[in-house]
């Protein structure tokens, strides 16, 4: 909803200065509840500001100006108006016998066999949409004029003027596909175009609803309906923000499931597809009137709105909370500077003991940081590939630094718990997605760590956060091979390859010290590891580097 206002006042300041100084200088000021703030309002700006009355009378004129009696079919008419451009979509009125089951038309595949193909590629990965489905009158009005519509896509793609696009009844659900097929490419230098449809039938399947759910698409959507012209819902699901109205009154929502129940009804045929006036509706809507909307809705509905709009809150609300986090990871830099014994065995020690207050109050920080970043990388998991970038980069440096100290803190939990192989089978893909991520940007912006020799390395972080992960299995390994007769030379190769491991990070100084630490847990390994290595076994760089203790001055400054 947020973005959909920003969109309209940024389009309301260059159409009319008037209505964006009024509105802002004797609306906002009053005393306002957050149910008007949030649902009456955004109404309120688009009500005043013209927009919709200037739309339906072009449509009155479009739809007077076409003859009634042809043959069903699908007319466009562009106005040119001072400031900005009107696209009015009109389809005759036709009565249809289409049973629920074939309403829906599937779309996938090519380009040049779906036209909206660029929206199966913005799937979310965590569900499989490979396609999705639309309504079937409309689109084929949509693919039946697809020849004219392709130039008149190019004519506004230049245009320098805001770009508004309606429709009434079915020549609104054209007017939304054609404006879903405008949006192809979103580049934040254009203008985004504003489509207002009235009583129009809901165009897209559950599937659509969640490819635009986070997108900046679904912002360029007003959906105008009369709740006593109910429109057909089965099977489809709403996008966009909708001016419900009810009666002399409105409420303007985006929530999917408060739309779906406010608008529920039938397939009738005339229902779905006939016209309606809704210039006497508006003409309702600008009556004065004492009646609060909140009256004409069951309190059921609005109360799991708020519900919904809660969680959606907590969902969004990661991002604003990235400073926060911040601080959340200051504290626990600062418990890793005083852990004498090392970070990551201070932090097994203490969850088989916790001894102090601090121990303690470190945990909870560590668990809200886990909450915040799996909530996080989900959002942004969720939104079209277009779009990532910008929140990507803003929480990119940020992910890297929580992931290397907090991840080591999970693993310890992982390994108490007694299981085994944390890198292929236990760790939370939140992880894997901000190291990808975070690779890929090094990458993109050629960064290359600076890690000269004779620099203090004490405080740094674990380049590889599996790190301890890889020390739990090989002390695992050391534990196999004392007690197993059969196979040991896999593990025994095992344990090598972990030693070139290691020794590849040490020549890269992409160890902290604090591993040296006579009591750490990889110390233990190595103690063990020599002693199963054996005094004859051929030496390697690793076993020199250990044996001569060379390790007691790594990363200290010269």
């Amino acid at each position: 909803m947020k973005t959909f206002i920003f969109n309209i006042v940024c389009l309301l300041s260059i159409i009319s200065s008037h209505i964006f100084v009024t509105f802002f200088s004797t609306a906002l000021p009053q005393a306002m509840d957050s149910f008007s703030l949030k649902y009456l309002e955004p109404g309120k700006l688009m009500l005043n500001s013209g927009l919709l009355q200037k739309s339906w009378r072009r449509i009155s004129e479009a739809y007077e100006s076409t003859n009634r009696n042809q043959a069903p079919g699908l007319v466009f008419k562009t106005y040119q108006e001072a400031r900005y451009t009107i696209v009015v979509f009109v389809a005759q009125p036709i009565h249809t016998n289409y049973p629920l089951d074939s309403v829906l038309t599937p779309l996938s595949g090519t380009p040049d066999q779906n036209p909206f193909h660029f929206l199966c590629l913005e799937k979310i990965p965590l569900e499989n949409i490979p396609s999705f489905s639309l309504h079937t009158p409309a689109y084929q009005l949509f693919d039946s004029a697809k020849n004219d519509l392709i130039h008149l896509k190019s004519e506004l793609l230049k245009s320098e003027k805001h770009v508004i696009i309606t429709g009434a009844v079915l020549g609104g659900s054209v007017a939304s596909l054609f404006t879903l097929w405008l949006l192809e490419t979103i580049d934040p230098k254009l203008r985004r175009p504003l489509c207002i449809t009235f009583g129009s039938p809901l165009i897209g399947d559950a599937k659509l609803q969640q490819i635009l759910e986070n997108s900046l698409r679904n912002s360029c959507f007003l959906h105008v309906a009369d709740a006593a012209q109910p429109l057909i819902t089965q099977g489809f699901k709403p996008f966009g923000t909708f001016l419900i109205c009810l009666g002399s009154q409105y409420i303007c929502i985006d929530d999917p499931e408060t739309v779906t129940e406010l608008l529920s009804g039938v397939n009738n045929g005339d229902v779905l597809l006939g016209w309606r006036d809704y210039g006497q509706v508006l003409g309702r809507l600008a009556q004065p009137s004492a009646v609060d909307p909140r009256l004409m809705i069951d309190d059921g509905v609005i109360n799991r709105m708020a519900e919904r709009a809660e969680k959606k809150k907590l969902r969004y609300d990661p991002l604003t909370k990235l400073n926060h986090m911040k601080i959340e990871m200051m504290y626990l830099e600062w418990y890793k500077k005083k852990s004498e014994m090392g970070y990551y065995d201070r932090f097994k020690t203490m969850m088989k003991s916790p001894n102090s207050t601090v121990d303690m109050v470190f945990q909870r920080r560590k668990k809200e940081l886990n909450e915040y970043w799996r909530s996080l990388v989900a959002e942004v998991e969720k939104m079209p590939q277009s779009e990532k970038s910008l929140l990507k980069t803003r929480s990119l440096f940020a992910g890297n630094n929580y992931r290397r100290i907090v991840e080591p803190l999970d693993i310890a939990e992982y390994y108490l718990s007694g299981k085994r192989e944390y890198r292929t089978t236990g760790r939370s893909r939140h992880y894997e997605m901000l190291e990808k991520w975070f690779e890929a940007e090094k990458i993109k912006q050629k960064i290359k760590p600076v890690r000269w020799e004779g620099r203090d390395l004490s405080d740094l972080l674990m380049f590889d956060s599996c790190f301890w992960a890889e020390v739990e299995e090989a002390i695992l390994l050391n534990n196999d091979l004392s007690t197993q007769l059969v196979g040991r030379e896999v593990l025994f190769e095992k344990l090598m390859r972990f030693e070139e491991y290691v020794w590849k990070m040490i020549e890269k100084r992409e160890v902290s010290p604090e591993i040296f630490l006579e009591e750490s847990s990889f110390m233990k390994w190595w103690r063990e590891y020599k002693e199963i290595k054996g005094l004859h076994a051929p030496p390697t760089y690793f076993t020199e580097f250990m044996n001569s203790r060379r390790y007691q001055s790594y990363g200290k400054a010269c």
